[in-house]
């Protein structure tokens, strides 16, 4: 018999921290993506990520994507609350494979991509260790107003999400050629590439955040997957959030894919694997028009896929009835 929620896991060890870090307000009781730091009548959101070659990205990928991917990961983040992205502090654990003889075009490399993402490097730290990299980034951001949290979505809300979702996690199957990548064969190479882009280097959805501060509710970034995202809000929230299979949005590559396969077990556990980092949030139907001009605002593309009711949990709709497909998503340990 089970004494209460594991708590050997990634998010039962989260729980454990929270109960110290509840002290403290700034910490939001971890619950949330990020802190956030009141300093001179200005909102501060702090957060921190790690990449790890092996586990994040793949054992072979260059340095320099690995910085990226880490520091885009972070900038999510930032976008999940509605902050604008303003500093990152970089810290890197060379692996034993790193040429040291690279320091310098890394570093320009680094300093490139920090002027394309509009952020300053204002410190961190450089160790060699004998595990693989490991790239671990502290973003800082501003926030007008109130953040934008996961505990706020409200029964009758509509669902969102931005961009399309299961791209990335396609694209990692074709880098890493699973057995049951049947299908593949029918992308032709520029979609393949543009799969394994959105993979290696995640968009952050910042514009959109920013532009969604005082229309959304509640608002993630999906890292951990579609469902298991989804149920992050619902839980802090304490709602009940539906989403309608068919309206999930894909690209044209998924979709052809995912018609040459047709599996919707595997097709969903693709969509529900994680590394999206699009933003999921929930807003009022009286606000469907502004989260539409919001979008188009932030020159992105948005869809409503579900709603938020009274209850818990998620629940994944087919043809408006319920289904039995999984809720799991990407988890540590």
């Amino acid at each position: 018999m089970s004494s209460g929620p594991d708590q050997s896991g990634e998010f039962g060890f989260i729980k454990q921290l929270a109960e110290i870090a509840s002290k403290t307000p700034e910490s939001l009781g971890l619950a949330d993506d990020g802190a956030v730091i009141t300093l001179g009548g200005q909102q501060l959101v702090v957060v921190k990520d790690l990449v790890q070659a092996g586990i994040h990205a793949l054992s072979d990928d260059s340095v320099i994507d690995v910085v990226r991917k880490a520091i885009r990961v972070n900038l999510s983040d930032l976008a999940a609350m509605g902050s604008v992205p303003k500093f990152v502090l970089l810290g890197i654990c060379f692996g034993d494979a790193f040429q040291f003889g690279d320091i310098p075009d890394l570093a320009k490399q680094i300093w490139a991509e920090c002027d394309l993402l509009n952020v300053a490097l204002i410190g961190g730290d450089t160790v060699r260790g004998k595990g693989p990299l490991t790239v671990s980034v502290t973003a800082i951001g501003e926030v007008a107003g109130a953040p934008i949290r996961r505990n706020g979505a409200k029964v009758g809300d509509d669902i969102w999400v931005s961009g399309t979702i299961g791209d990335a996690a396609l694209g990692l199957r074709t880098l890493q050629a699973y057995p049951e990548n049947t299908g593949l064969q029918e992308l032709n190479p520029e979609q393949t590439q543009w799969l394994q882009d959105r993979y290696r280097l995640p968009q952050p959805r910042n514009q959109l955040g920013v532009a969604l501060r005082g229309i959304a509710n509640s608002m993630i970034d999906i890292s951990d997957g579609l469902a298991a995202d989804t149920g992050h809000i619902a839980g802090a929230s304490e709602v009940r959030m539906n989403l309608e299979y068919e309206r999930i949005p894909l690209s044209s590559a998924f979709r052809k894919w995912s018609k040459a396969l047709n599996n919707k077990e595997k097709i969903w556990r693709t969509l529900s694997a994680g590394d999206d980092y699009e933003l999921l949030f929930s807003a009022p139907p009286t606000k469907r028009n502004q989260v539409e001009l919001a979008a188009i605002h932030a020159n992105g593309t948005v869809t409503r896929i579900g709603q938020v009711e009274a209850g818990s949990g998620v629940g994944i709709l087919i043809a408006g009835q319920p289904s039995d497909l999984s809720l799991g998503g990407f988890t540590h340990f």
